[in-house]
């Protein structure tokens, strides 16, 4: 019997759209494969605010550190946001427990 070979399967293409925004007096072209526009001029807006704050802390200074400043603020706030969910996971597992606990003793 021979071997039949399947053909490769194509990774599933996203269609992209291409846009300019404009950051640090630059523009930028992009693509994104995101559906949602308010999604994506939220995250512009954010990027742009954070580029923002970081130009005026350090003044004078070159795109990329700026740029690289920015990056460290985001860095800072997804980092304070993740152990900030982590101890509200932990208060919830740990109030769900209680809570079998409680419903475990009223039911014996």
């Amino acid at each position: 019997m021979s071997e039949t070979q399947l053909p490769a399967a194509k990774p599933k293409e996203s269609p992209t759209q291409s846009m300019e925004i404009r950051l640090l007096g630059q523009k930028i072209p992009i693509r994104t494969s995101e559906k949602d526009p308010e999604l994506v001029s939220e995250v512009v807006g954010l990027v742009s605010v954070l580029l923002k704050n970081a130009e005026m802390r350090a003044k004078g200074a070159a795109a990329h550190q700026i740029a690289l400043l920015a990056l460290l603020d985001l860095a800072q706030e997804y980092s304070k946001a993740k152990r900030k969910t982590a101890a509200y996971k932990r208060d919830v597992n740990d109030k769900t427990a209680r809570l079998k606990e409680l419903v475990r003793d009223c039911l014996k």
